[in-house]
């Protein structure tokens, strides 16, 4: 099947929500380089350094405080009518819970966290905690409202708590401290707010009246066995940046790694959107009755196409690595053109398995989906370890990061093709 032809074969309100998907996901990720950009510029790379380790940090550790609750409402909150609002509010209600707690824990060991990751000090450990709960707070209200069908409610959010909040954070905070706190604040409340917006889900015409509803323990049972690969994919991502800030304390190097693996993301962002768009309306099809043979079909053709539709973008920063360095960051940040170059190539394989998550996170229980991105990171670990033999650690990290995303990627692929031949169970 050509690109032309799968695309067609989309129905009309997918191509209009995944498109409207992407366009706020462009805006939040577009800030997000600005941001790198005024942040390079006011506390240059010392500053910068700081900031890509507190991004790492929170990325790193935002899937823990999850507990897989955001992969648990795209799965279950589509086989709601009735318990919609109140699965979504007591969701919000746990992570708040688990929110407050890690902040307290991490502002005790606040100098000796600030001391291992090289951070200017235990007040700048707090600004990260508080970053923190904001951005998972927000999370789960983003995921109650996709599973709730309000694709539009949700991009909304999204924008004014990951695009806009930042942004306006960074003007109105004169340290980067102080935009990180001001920035986990305004993001928490946002998230209250896109939570309390969820409204119940019409009833399904294609599921049995019959089928019991999702309760909030069947959430977290679910998500708390997904949390292992939740926790693991974010890692390979964050693992080179706080590799390298270990290795080298306060090093210019984890902000030129973390820059890289920003890279990645922004290619990938293509991809990783079709998990909100598709996997609320495939758990919703394949719950109920039906083949959907031609809905498998498009599904299994998915991967091959994102690994072609990856490479355009991919190539493009390879050829013109030293002026986007040179643009986004400055001129004293020439040493990351290399990085960036190894680095970007694991957006391919990452493509692809972007495109085949919706399916694997439906049609196989939460098991299966973890034990893969863990061994995965393991990978990334040991080719990592292997790497700095001979390698610098950037460098090492990198090779690290494009050896796991290749497992990743056509293993997710194969395993995806072999699930949607078989009937949904």
């Amino acid at each position: 099947m050509s690109l032309r032809s799968l695309l067609r074969a989309v129905p009309t309100a997918v191509r209009r929500d995944y498109i409207a998907t992407l366009v706020v996901q462009f805006l939040v990720l577009g800030i997000g380089l600005y941001l790198f950009h005024l942040v390079a510029e006011r506390g240059s790379v010392d500053g910068f350094a700081f900031y890509q380790i507190a991004r790492s940090v929170v990325s790193t550790v935002q899937p823990a405080l999850l507990v897989g609750l955001g992969v648990s409402l795209y799965r279950f909150l589509p086989r709601t009518v009735h318990s919609t609002r109140r699965l979504a509010r007591q969701a919000l209600a746990i992570e708040a819970v688990l929110v407050v707690a890690a902040t307290l824990a991490g502002a005790i060991a606040g100098d000796e966290i600030a001391a291992l990751l090289g951070l200017p000090g235990g007040s700048a450990t707090v600004a990260v905690l508080i970053m923190l709960g904001g951005n998972c707070l927000c999370t789960v209200a983003l995921a109650a409202l996709r599973g709730a069908g309000q694709v539009t409610a949700s991009n909304l959010a999204s924008g004014i708590g990951f695009g806009l909040i930042p942004l306006a954070s960074f003007a109105a905070a004169d340290r980067i401290e102080d935009f990180l706190l001001l920035q986990g604040l305004a993001t928490a409340v946002a998230g209250l707010g896109a939570t309390l917006a969820v409204r119940r889900r019409p009833p399904p015409g294609h599921v049995t009246a019959a089928a019991p509803e999702p309760r909030i323990k069947t959430l977290i049972a679910y998500g708390v066995r997904r949390m292992p690969g939740e926790l693991a994919l974010p890692a390979l991502y964050t693992l080179p940046t706080l590799a390298v800030a270990v290795v080298m304390p306060g090093g210019a190097e984890a902000g030129f790694v973390g820059f890289t693996t920003s890279a990645v993301t922004l290619i990938c962002s293509v991809f990783a959107m079709l998990t909100p768009v598709l996997m609320p309306r495939l758990s919703r099809l394949f719950h109920g009755e039906g083949e959907h043979r031609r809905v498998r079909r498009l599904l299994t053709v998915l991967p091959l196409q994102a690994a072609v539709v990856a490479t355009l973008p991919t190539g493009v920063i390879v050829l013109f690595a030293p002026a986007m360095v040179r643009g986004f960051l400055g001129a004293e940040f020439s040493a990351a053109v290399p990085v960036l170059r190894l680095g970007v190539l694991a957006a391919v394989p990452l493509a692809m398995f972007y495109t085949a998550r919706p399916s694997l996170d439906v049609l196989f229980e939460a098991k299966v989906m973890s034990r893969l991105l863990v061994v995965c990171l393991l990978v990334e670990v040991a080719a990592t370890a292997v790497g700095t033999t001979v390698l610098s650690p950037g460098y090492a990290a990198m090779l690290g990061l494009l050896s796991a995303s290749t497992a990743l990627g056509l293993v997710a692929t194969g395993l995806a093709a072999n699930a949607l031949r078989r009937p949904a169970s």
